[in-house]
């Protein structure tokens, strides 16, 4: 699991943005990481907030693994196929939702 610290730093980082709720998935949240794990993080994006276009989700992504240290796979839960969408959803953490 991400420690705290991280988990901390990635709420902070989607604050400001049209983000309604992020995930923890894959091996971190199955506590099952090793060294060379990616950290997967889905993302429930707010479209009537801003546009969101790929270079700010790139952006995103590239800032994550600046806060994180690690490579991060970043996925809009509204981009991913169902079949894929059902397995996230057995093991998912939430890690970020925002308040209005």
């Amino acid at each position: 699991m991400l420690n705290s610290s991280y988990i901390s730093q990635i709420s902070g980082f989607f604050s400001d943005k049209p983000v309604k709720r992020s995930y923890l998935f894959g091996s971190y949240a199955r506590n099952e990481e090793s060294e060379h794990s990616d950290i997967d993080i889905l993302v429930e994006v707010d479209y009537s907030k801003n546009k969101v276009s790929l270079l700010d989700f790139i952006g995103w992504k590239l800032e994550l693994e600046k806060i994180t240290n690690h490579a991060v796979d970043l996925v809009a839960a509204d981009g991913i196929s169902k079949y894929i969408k059902l397995i996230i959803e057995k093991e998912k953490i939430l890690i970020y939702e925002r308040h209005s």
